[in-house]
């Protein structure tokens, strides 16, 4: 790794906040997750969730293989008990009041804490809040929820796949059978407000609606207005509000990636909007967001594999078209310290 590269296991991607999994996934077992190439080990105990090194200090079994017993973790191995604090509080190979090492304390992440469906954790005091997965603004509707769409491990540099998220150029090419049927169009130069290691995006367009209902039916014009607000908050999480203006309608995506080592990923995804309280629009908005991810998939497997993510601008080419593309990466090399 070079000062002007990004890798899903930069040292510094230690001092925030990350997924590592789903709130609904952590129960009644630990759970192993891996962050930047370490693994850690998620635990409810005591009705609180806790977090530790994936390791025993005895013999350095994974103390996600155990289990929790009388409010304490139990590593398989040797039957050693952790509290949710890390303190370790039976050695059973011992005798009843023998005194227990100082050392064999577990040792923990600086925070662990539950937001909007999942586990986020920092092993670094984080340089900043956790990510915000809302709006932002007042949206109205009906039967309003949020879909959790299913979490995927991929092969990926994490930072291309928030770059893609933020890339609206691809669409018609890569996305030619779903969103981008429409063709290519200029994209105008967005306004980006950058605020710390964050910034907005925002810019209105006309497009071709293909999903309209009232454009299949002849009820309303297929060329309509939309804003577009992109939000990107360092490091590895972007929103997407979208606003049909014509339409009267709205969508809100939310994409953010746990870099697990130097080659794996999971994707974090959402969907809100009108109507997703309805099971069956829930369902079919999840699967139709998916298929789009899948275009995306297969881009990265064919054309993005195992290229490298420069963070000086200067390493690639950009149009007036990537604005958005080029901020990321400044608050990104901001983030990293490159």
């Amino acid at each position: 790794m070079t000062a002007g590269e990004f890798t899903n296991a930069h040292p510094a991607l230690s001092g925030f906040w990350h997924p590592v999994a789903l709130s609904s996934d952590v129960g009644p077992e630990p759970v192993a997750v891996r962050l930047a190439g370490l693994g850690w080990a998620l635990a409810r105990i005591g009705g609180n969730l806790a977090a530790f090194a994936d390791a025993c200090p005895h013999r350095r079994a994974r103390l996600s293989a155990g289990q929790v017993t009388d409010g304490t973790l139990q590593c398989m191995y040797h039957g050693w008990r952790f509290t949710a604090d890390g303190r370790c509080v039976a050695i059973p190979a011992l005798e009843d009041g023998a005194a227990i090492p100082e050392r064999a304390t577990l040792r923990r992440p600086a925070e662990v804490a539950e937001a909007d469906g999942l586990v986020w954790l920092a092993p670094e005091p984080p340089r900043a809040p956790i990510p915000d997965l809302h709006p932002g603004v007042p949206l109205g509707g009906d039967a309003i929820a949020t879909v959790h769409l299913p979490v995927l491990r991929v092969e990926a540099n994490a930072a291309m796949l928030i770059d893609n998220f933020l890339d609206e150029a691809h669409l018609p090419f890569v996305h030619a059978a779903t969103i981008g049927g429409a063709g290519p169009e200029p994209i105008p130069r967005a306004d980006v407000e950058r605020r710390g290691l964050s910034f907005t995006a925002v810019r209105e367009h006309t497009f071709t609606n293909l999903t309209d209902p009232a454009v299949r039916d002849g009820a309303r014009p297929a060329v309509q207005r939309r804003r577009m607000t992109y939000r990107y908050q360092a490091p590895l999480t972007a929103t997407l509000l979208l606003e049909y203006l014509d339409a009267e309608g709205w969508q809100f995506l939310t994409f953010t990636v746990q870099p697990e080592d130097e080659r794996t990923c999971r994707v974090y995804q959402t969907v809100t909007g009108p109507g997703m309280a309805d099971e069956e629009q829930a369902e079919s908005a999840a699967k139709y967001e998916m298929s789009i991810f899948d275009e995306d998939l297969e881009l990265q497997r064919r054309a993005l594999s195992g290229l490298e993510f420069p963070l000086d601008v200067a390493a690639e080419l950009h149009t007036r078209a990537d604005r958005v593309s080029v901020e990321f990466r400044r608050v990104l090399a901001a983030a990293v310290g490159a």
